[in-house]
């Protein structure tokens, strides 16, 4: 058992979430598991979370390999700086003012992926978001060209060095300026005409 085993299951006694424990270890929490704001520095290993799982404002600063959580992961204002390449990511992953520097490579985001305001550098080789995709405030400079994007885009456009990369990855995922820190996806056939040159441009369809 972890060392932090005993303060993490008093916390959920003390807050009366229902939890179970399998024979193998493992410890599945049966709906959303909030510890913001708690005095953790670590959870346990082989941690299942059915819904949610809401750690702002907490000391933690890394997470285990095996976690498992079926809907979002809210890390906001944490001191992570990795995701583990095992673990599973249902919903959104929210890292607003993290200390998030690493992602895995061929990581699927099943909802949104936020890193406003991180100093991450680079996004990972084969990045999947099904919904909007924020890098506003990080020091990230180029993209990777296979990068998917479900929904709206949201980044610093004066810091990417190599403006065609970006260029091929919002025309390959459907997106477009909306202003100058805004990409949003469209799914209409009769796109009129699409200009990355000019700052702040609205498109428009009929």
């Amino acid at each position: 058992m972890h060392s932090c085993s005993p303060k993490f299951f008093k916390i959920l006694i003390d807050r009366k979430i229902k939890f179970s424990r399998r024979c193998d270890g493992s410890t599945i929490i049966h709906g959303s598991l909030d510890l913001t704001h708690s005095y953790l520095t670590h959870i346990p290993d082989k941690l299942i979370v059915m819904n949610s799982l809401i750690m702002r404002y907490c000391n933690i600063d890394y997470l285990p390999n095996d976690l498992q959580v079926f809907d979002d992961i809210d890390l906001k204002n944490t001191r992570i700086t990795s995701i583990p390449e095992r673990a599973t990511i249902g919903g959104s992953l929210f890292l607003e003012n993290s200390k998030i520097r690493f992602l895995p490579d061929n990581l699927v985001v099943k909802g949104a992926l936020d890193l406003e305001n991180t100093p991450i550098e680079k996004l990972p080789r084969n990045l999947r978001v099904n919904d909007y995709l924020n890098i506003k405030g990080t020091n990230i400079t180029s993209l990777p060209n296979d990068l998917s994007i479900g929904k709206n885009f949201l980044l610093d456009t004066d810091k990417i060095r190599n403006n065609s990369t970006l260029q091929n990855v919002l025309r390959r995922c459907g997106l477009v300026r909306c202003s100058s820190m805004h990409y949003q996806t469209v799914r209409y056939p009769s796109l009129i005409s699409v200009d990355f040159t000019l700052p702040n441009k609205y498109f428009f369809y009929n």
